[in-house]
């Protein structure tokens, strides 16, 4: 890699924004550039972390594996991002594995050049500590929706909340379902079903990864104003039961 693209990639990045020359000189020294095909891994869990890394294009997950395959993704990487910094500072193994879901370009940082930085320049270690944050902020956020909400809102709140980001009721997935389904905390078979139940309601039609939602506002409040809409299963099971206590 020249120079010019080094010094633009470091500069460019939100974390290093502010970086005096004097700075950007000594880091990029350390530095190593990491391009990554899509579907393969960059670390495993329990792999020593010995270096962070900031995403420059493309799209990493950030998951936990499971005996059972479904593995349990607890955040997706979007450019621009910091991740694997926690673990230098507690001198932790990395307790999730990273994978690119798309062709990846990274910046490696190792731990000592990272250390240096932060002693160096306290705007850094400010910006750093920032997005520390703001992830701890919305992992807890994420955790009071999977522990408040119930499928059927989750999945009204990731598409309510994709329209607005993409400002269209005409929106695109841009991952895959069962990836979708993970960040919810579902199984793909209920993010599927959840879909299915809304569309048959005529709130969205599905078409592959396209989804019309034809009032923004009626899919918002669908799930306050129908409790029991968790699932057609539940709706099914009641139907049931009075079925069988009326024939008895």
């Amino acid at each position: 890699m020249s120079k010019l693209n080094l010094d633009g990639l470091l500069s460019n990045q939100p974390l290093f924004r502010h970086i005096s020359p004097f700075e950007l000189e000594g880091l990029k020294k350390e530095v190593v550039k990491i391009e990554l095909d899509k579907g393969l891994s960059l670390f495993q869990k329990g792999d020593t972390a010995d270096g962070c890394f900031i995403l420059v294009y493309g799209l990493v997950k950030l998951a936990i594996p499971s005996p059972s395959g479904s593995d349990k993704i607890i955040e997706l990487i979007r450019p621009g991002q910091c991740f694997g910094e926690a673990m230098l500072f507690l001198d932790e193994t990395y307790p999730f594995y990273a994978q690119a879901l798309e062709a990846c370009l990274l910046i490696r940082l190792p731990k000592n050049a990272l250390f240096k930085v932060l002693d160096q320049s306290p705007s850094i270690a400010r910006q750093m500590m920032t997005g520390l944050s703001y992830r701890l902020l919305g992992f807890i956020r994420s955790v009071e929706r999977q522990s408040s909400h119930n499928a059927m809102q989750r999945v009204v709140d990731y598409l309510v909340q994709l329209a607005r980001s993409q400002d269209s009721s005409d929106i695109r997935l841009d991952l895959k379902k069962n990836v979708v389904a993970s960040l919810l905390n579902l199984t793909p078979e209920t993010f599927s079903r959840m879909l299915h139940h809304l569309s048959e309601l005529g709130l969205i039609t599905v078409s592959a990864s396209r989804i019309h939602i034809y009032s923004l506002d009626a899919l918002h409040d669908y799930p306050s104003n129908h409790h029991d809409g968790d699932s057609t299963t539940s709706t099914k099971s009641r139907t049931t039961s009075r079925s069988l206590v009326h024939s008895g």
